[in-house]
């Protein structure tokens, strides 16, 4: 009799000891990591530029910032079941700008010239905040969600080309302001088992800036919204 007692309480000592083992991990396990890949489709409408030497009230000389890839990191903080924290990140990607010139208005052989070619290069820095919220049970595998944060963009690379230095009639310092706004993105997230996973999600953000061309002293300006794609493809471990 003693014996069965000590081994049943042995036994129950064990159990208690793998729940609170399992417990204890199940509350270690509030951060993920996501490493993988977007493809960024800014959508930009600019301004006429405005300034010296350009016909007045619309130039015609305005331009397009093109699609670029890179790759994408975050970290997310569960608040809960269904809440999490997500830092978005990536390293930083460089777009090519290209001239858009209204051959109405620009004469023919600059439109000739210069009509689609890469006039600057600049690299965008864009940390985002979302709080996402997912449907369905935790314990389900596929798992959609939506999420609503802040984003920060700053230029932090700018780059006139030489064709850029042609267009405006020498070497050219360009200038871009900071963009606050908000941004939201939807996805799915695919459990492949408690610590790894699949993730997919689309996003967008509110981004306006102000670009300054100065050459030789004469600063052209234009306004730039741009109305960005994020698509975004990740696998997510879970600690």
């Amino acid at each position: 009799m003693t014996i069965c007692k000590s081994l049943g309480g042995a036994a129950a000592l064990t159990l208690a000891l793998a729940g609170l083992h399992t417990q204890a991990q199940a509350q270690s396990q509030d951060y993920t990591v996501r490493v993988g890949y977007s493809n960024i489709a800014p959508h930009s409408s600019a301004s006429d530029a405005t300034g010296p030497f350009l016909f007045k009230p619309n130039s015609g000389i305005s331009l397009e910032v093109k699609n670029e890839s890179t790759l994408f990191f975050s970290v997310a903080r569960k608040i809960d079941d269904r809440f999490e924290v997500e830092l978005a990140l990536g390293l930083p990607p460089t777009h090519d700008v290209t001239a858009k010139l209204n051959p109405s208005i620009v004469p023919g052989y600059v439109v000739s010239a210069y009509q689609g070619q890469t006039i600057a290069r600049i690299r965008q820095l864009a940390p985002t905040v979302f709080l996402n919220y997912s449907f369905g049970d935790s314990s389900s595998a596929l798992r959609p969600f939506v999420g609503l944060g802040l984003n920060y963009t700053r230029f932090d690379e700018r780059r006139s080309t030489p064709t850029g230095n042609s267009l405006n009639g020498g070497p050219t310092d360009i200038q871009l302001s900071d963009s606050w706004g908000l941004a939201a993105q939807v996805g799915l997230d695919y459990r492949i088992n408690d610590k790894w996973s699949i993730h997919g999600s689309v996003a967008t953000a509110r981004v306006k800036t102000k670009l300054t061309a100065t050459t030789a002293g004469a600063a052209r300006v234009m306004d730039i919204n741009f109305h960005p794609v994020v698509l975004t493809v990740a696998a997510g471990y879970r600690f």
